[in-house]
């Protein structure tokens, strides 16, 4: 089984810069990717999806974001289950405070992070913030979300507009001026079979657009062709609506 991936990273329309970090693989980006990228992986291996969207409010929260990715990249490969994943994230927290007191990035950055580790046969997923996940199964039309929004309340829920969304997060990888524990969410999923897809983004374009209308443009998406459509369509939609936020969108098909 393969895994295809088509990404988009991108400041947005108002921000001067780009506090977001994207990582496919080995690949690692937080720099503006306005055409979604390709990417090719046998599941013979491990393949690790990861976003992070470093935190507005603080300094260097691009500083943060890269930094927690890279963490996470150099250990996903050994990465077996929703256990060592949490355990993951656990150490990329710690790692991220160690920094701030060697004088790394600024004091108090911090990032959500969402990311995904499939493997043939075997899928983990894990977040800590308001980043997302998201699954869509063969032949289905509606997203169900795999994440755990880190929020005081939902950020969409029962036909919520966008109005309502709030950027507070209740837990974050850094963020505080020392040390504090996480508590992150990880689950092992369902096996991934020829037409699985996920879908990952900061809250750049789920603060925009509500997940019916990011499902219906996913459903009508059909291969590689479909996919970077869909993927292009979702960042045009997020810059359209006003582009207030850095927008990051990975979409994952798994082929036979």
């Amino acid at each position: 089984m393969q895994a295809v991936v088509h990404a988009v990273i991108h400041r947005g329309a108002v921000r001067p810069g780009n506090e977001d970090t994207l990582a496919v693989g080995d690949w690692i980006a937080g720099n503006d990717v306005e055409r979604p990228k390709r990417f090719t992986h046998d599941l013979s291996a491990p393949l690790s999806v990861i976003v992070a969207d470093g935190m507005g409010g603080h300094a260097a929260g691009d500083v943060a974001s890269r930094y927690v990715t890279e963490t996470i990249q150099q250990g996903a490969d050994r990465i077996a289950d929703a256990q060592a994943a949490g355990d993951l994230l656990i150490h990329a927290n710690r790692r991220l405070y160690e920094a701030m007191e060697d004088g790394i990035g600024a004091p108090a950055m911090g990032t959500t992070v969402a990311g995904v580790i499939l493997r043939q046969g075997a899928a983990v997923q894990f977040n800590v913030g308001d980043s997302r996940i998201y699954r869509m199964d063969p032949g289905a039309r509606m997203l169900t979300q795999l994440s755990v929004d880190d929020t005081p309340g939902p950020k969409l829920d029962n036909g919520r507009t966008a109005r309502d969304t709030t950027p507070v997060v209740s837990q974050s990888l850094g963020g505080q001026p020392s040390y504090t524990a996480i508590q992150p969410h990880a689950e092992d999923d369902a096996p991934p079979v020829a037409g699985t897809c996920y879908l990952l983004c900061t809250d750049g374009l789920t603060d925009l657009l509500e997940v019916g209308e990011i499902g219906e443009i996913l459903a009508r998406a059909d291969g590689d062709d479909g996919d970077f459509r869909a993927v292009d369509r979702l960042f045009q939609a997020a810059l359209d609506r006003g582009g207030k936020d850095n927008v990051t969108i990975a979409l994952i098909r798994c082929t036979g």
